[in-house]
């Protein structure tokens, strides 16, 4: 199935229900945000198992773990912000969504996936597997850290990147239509990219801070302050937007507009 025939009924599937019934749109960004906070901490668990039997190794375990997440986004139709800045973009670009509409339902879908990664942190952090964490030997530690130290300029690049790679395994997604084992394959082998590179995502970051501040303390945490915070996210939110929405919907709705057969 190409991007250029599916893309269409997915644009127009999620602006029907955002605008007819916004309450059902919020929940299924709610559980995109939920599914993140899942396998994030079941990600960054075994990725800590593995650093104290291989150090170095741990990184690479809790990426190839973490992609799961995007596939299961995808089969249980939650919705994704930095997917929807593709699509979106695509949509606009296509002239099948106005640009302020297109970012209306973007910033709906950022919001409620923060909502539902801080409830689902929340309840995870309540466990007694994650109240029984050492910070000093955690990998979810280390790695909030390096993200809350990095500067704005690294946060944007690295912000661009992860979301082209996001998009892609969107688009590769889309394309095997109802081809799951296809959708899967094609998501495992980009996903991993991104998340062992450290590359920064607007919503995985949700989980990250929400995760880390319920589960060690904000006092244990270098860099834990509201403006830091504040200031990762939108920084990554502003490179996602650029990667997966102008750089990957935008060029691919533009190629797409050709008057050739030459169309993804």
């Amino acid at each position: 199935m190409r991007f250029n025939e599916a893309a269409p009924a997915i644009i127009a599937r999620k602006l029907d229900l955002f605008t007819s019934e916004p309450s059902r749109f919020a929940v299924r960004a709610m559980m995109a945000g939920i599914y993140l906070g899942i396998m994030t901490s079941f990600a960054a668990a075994t990725g800590t198992i593995m650093e104290s039997y291989a150090p170095g190794w741990g990184g690479y375990v809790f990426a190839s773990i973490f992609a799961t997440t995007l596939y299961i986004i995808i089969v249980l139709q939650g919705e994704l912000a930095t997917g929807d800045m593709m699509f979106m973009t695509y949509g606009a670009v296509q002239r099948r969504v106005s640009i302020l509409r297109g970012l209306a339902l973007i910033l709906f879908v950022t919001f409620f996936n923060l909502i539902g990664a801080v409830l689902i942190c929340w309840l995870i952090s309540n466990t007694a597997f994650m109240s029984n964490l050492d910070p000093e030997t955690r990998l979810l530690h280390t790695v909030l850290e390096a993200k809350l130290a990095k500067d704005s300029k690294s946060l944007f690049v690295e912000a661009i990147l992860a979301n082209m790679v996001v998009n892609i395994a969107f688009m590769m997604a889309t394309q095997a239509g109802q081809d799951f084992s296809a959708k899967l394959l094609g998501i495992i082998v980009v996903i991993p990219a991104f998340a062992a590179m450290s590359y920064e995502h607007s919503i995985a970051n949700f989980v990250m801070v929400q995760l880390g501040g319920f589960v060690y303390g904000p006092e244990t945490i270098d860099g834990f302050t509201v403006a830091n915070i504040l200031r990762n996210w939108t920084v990554v939110w502003l490179g996602n937007l650029v990667g997966g929405g102008l750089i990957m919907g935008g060029v691919y709705g533009w190629l797409n507009r050709t008057k050739t057969d030459y169309k993804d």
